[in-house]
């Protein structure tokens, strides 16, 4: 792997940073030396987030946005590219998904995942470009998901709108040659990403996905997935499109890896 070094006096804006992956590419950013803007719906979370990065040293600001509202990504991103200066980076995680079956989501479950996992992404992107076009070896990364693999019943309609993001992201490097698009698949990470799920739901959901040999990674915490998500970026000249995830030694330790994945 080759470094550009870490990212001291980047400015990077962190779009769905009150949890998780969000979070933990947050604190990352802060502490490879980034200026980091963090955004998400529930404020308080985020500016709790904010508060332990400026602690730690670096520096923070949060704002609330919901990314499925265009006139608050625009005020976002312009109020972030202020206090920064800019913007080189654009990391967007906001996304959720329901537990499932195509067969009965309703049309509100479909438009409400797309606008979370796809057009709100689409929306910070295009919000962002003006000021991306302007920064020195730009860059935004987008996470799809390792069911592109062999989709997972339950989550296919998850699995659709992160398709049609890893798709997105593939036109927009032809749309903007100057700017640097990794689509990340992650493997299982713990997060709350499950919260929410109806028990039995759930149940018979993990039942299918260990029948049909689906749950074939290990676990990787937040910030060792957040670490990686990081490391892809500096890696000069390294892929845009590509897996992380912790595959299960006989012992049941896993060790996180990056490759290639197969097309979504």
């Amino acid at each position: 792997m080759v470094r550009s070094g870490d990212l001291g006096g980047r400015r990077v804006l962190v779009v769905g940073a009150s949890s998780g992956i969000g979070r933990a590419l947050a604190y990352a950013a802060g502490a490879a030396g980034a200026r980091v803007a963090l955004a998400a719906r529930r404020f308080e979370l985020v500016e709790a987030a904010a508060a332990e990065i400026r602690n730690a040293g670096a520096e923070a600001r949060a704002w609330r946005c919901d990314v499925t509202d265009a006139d608050d990504v625009r005020g976002l991103v312009e109020e972030a590219a202020l206090w920064m200066g800019g913007i080189d980076l654009v990391l967007y995680l906001s996304g959720a998904s329901p537990l499932v079956r195509v067969a009965d989501a309703s049309p509100a479950q479909w438009h409400e995942l797309l606008a979370t996992n796809l057009v709100g992404a689409a929306t910070v992107v295009a919000s962002s470009l003006r000021h991306l076009r302007q920064a020195p070896a730009p860059a935004v990364v987008v996470t799809t998901t390792t069911m592109g693999e062999a989709p997972w019943p339950w989550l296919t309609v998850y699995g659709s709108t992160k398709a049609a993001l890893a798709e997105m992201a593939r036109g927009l490097r032809r749309e903007e040659p100057g700017l640097r698009v990794l689509c990340v698949a992650v493997g299982p990470t713990v997060t709350a990403f499950a919260e929410g799920w109806d028990p039995d739901m759930a149940t018979a959901a993990f039942t299918a996905w260990a029948e049909g040999e689906m749950m074939r990674y290990g676990l990787l915490e937040a910030a060792d997935m957040a670490t990686a998500i990081i490391d892809a970026v500096l890696d000069v000249g390294g892929p845009n499109d590509i897996l992380i995830a912790a595959p299960a030694d006989p012992n049941g330790r896993p060790s996180a890896t990056a490759e290639t994945p197969n097309p979504l």
